[in-house]
């Protein structure tokens, strides 16, 4: 059996502003914006500027939309695509944002679709208090086996 990867907490940093940027970032950029080099360093440099929290699996910038909600974009720090872990992503947001905030992932119409890299948006409510309307309004939470028969729960 594979050992488990343990969990590094997330440090904090920040993105430095004016920091060299990757050649293929540029390239990619411009190709995607049509856009001339410099208006490519533009763009990509305000994206890379802020908040940043890393552990030697992710990357996750951190956007304050608005007073009461901020956005966690998470990625690999090796830029792969995700292999989905739920409790990853309860960790990453209960280690940056707290344990009583409350997230959600959006699902967005066709309209709205942003699907450019192997990134993850988490849209988090910063009040503590705060609870969405939808969702279980109890804690059920098993670490050793399933609570309905035939299923199970893997160990932390």
């Amino acid at each position: 059996m594979k050992p488990r990867h343990k969990w590094t907490p997330l440090q904090r940093g920040y993105f430095p502003k004016g920091a060299p940027l990757p050649e293929d970032l540029i390239s990619k950029t411009m190709e995607m914006f049509s856009c001339s080099r410099e208006r490519a360093i533009e763009i990509a440099d305000a994206q890379n500027t802020g908040e940043v929290w890393r552990n030697d699996i992710y990357q996750v910038a951190v956007h304050r939309w608005s007073e009461d909600w901020w956005q966690l974009n998470i990625r690999r720090r090796d830029g792969g695509p995700i292999l989905r872990d739920w409790r990853h992503f309860q960790r990453i947001k209960n280690e940056i944002i707290g344990e009583e905030h409350e997230a959600v992932e959006l699902y967005p119409a066709e309209s709205r679709l942003v699907d450019t890299a192997n990134k993850f948006h988490l849209f988090v409510n910063v009040d503590p208090a705060y609870r969405f309307p939808f969702g279980f309004r109890e804690r059920d939470v098993s670490y050793t086996s399933g609570s309905i028969p035939g299923t199970r729960q893997r160990p932390l």
